[in-house]
Formats: C-alpha cells, sequence, structure tokens
C-alpha cells in the first residue's frame, strides 16, 4: 500500500517504501521503512515466538503448536483442532487385520464392508448333538 511521505516540508506522493542509508559506523547497510497498515496477520496466526509487523508495530505470534502425535482409531472421532502449527507428524493407526472377512457380514468399520458369515449352532433335542452349519 502506498502512501504520501513528508520529509523537511517536501510532500512525495504514493510512495510504498523508504530506503535510508545506514551509515558505516552504525552497521552500514539499508533500513528499510514500509506502511504496514494492511496487514492482516494477527498473533495467533503466526507460530509462536516468530515475530512480524502489523499496524507500524512489531509483534510476536502466538500460534498454538502440536508435537508429533499418534491416534487410535477407537469408538468416538478424534479431532485435531484448526489454527495450530503441527510440530511434528500426526500418525493415524492403521491396522493390517480390518478386511472384509474378519468383519460381520452386514457391518461396515471403517469404510470396509464385512462378509463373515456367522455360524449357525443348532441343537437336536433327543440326542443332544451340536451341529454347526
Amino acid at each position: 500500500m502506498s502512501k504520501s511521505i513528508k520529509i523537511r516540508s517536501n510532500t512525495y506522493p504514493d510512495v510504498p517504501e523508504i530506503n535510508v542509508p545506514i551509515p558505516e559506523g552504525a552497521g552500514g547497510g539499508t533500513a528499510k521503512f514500509m506502511e504496514t497498515s494492511d496487514a492482516s496477520a494477527t498473533p495467533g496466526k503466526v507460530r509462536n515466538g516468530e515475530t512480524f509487523y502489523a499496524q507500524g508495530e512489531k509483534k510476536t505470534g502466538n500460534m498454538q503448536e502440536k508435537a508429533a502425535a499418534t491416534y487410535t482409531p477407537n469408538t468416538s472421532d478424534q479431532t485435531i483442532a484448526a489454527e495450530q502449527y503441527l510440530t511434528g507428524a500426526q500418525t493415524i493407526k492403521g491396522d493390517a487385520n480390518l478386511i472384509a472377512a474378519n468383519i460381520v457380514a452386514g457391518v461396515e468399520i471403517f469404510n470396509v464392508q464385512g462378509s463373515a458369515e456367522i455360524p449357525v449352532i443348532t441343537q437336536n433335542s433327543t440326542t443332544k448333538v451340536l451341529s454347526i452349519s
């Protein structure tokens, strides 16, 4: 964003930045001054401890951080909250036994439709013999 800048009674319209030389005795180089009123970052959206400039001020980020974690599926959803900086890998566990043959037909678990048939057990009341079919 450009602004008009006034230096010693002289106005410079629509200047996006000013570069001022730094004397050698003070380290040398150039200091750059920029208009920052249009900056949209906020501390909660910048990584914790990192600095930035907005609205003419130096600010420090305070975004929440999430270390590496492993998630094991269970009976309820597990959510990784939004607006966090992930400082490590997030691992969702798998299981090689999650196959159709290990799930009863008519039941679906994590998008795997079961195909295992439940054996039917009957008892002959006169001879006390169990048969499985």
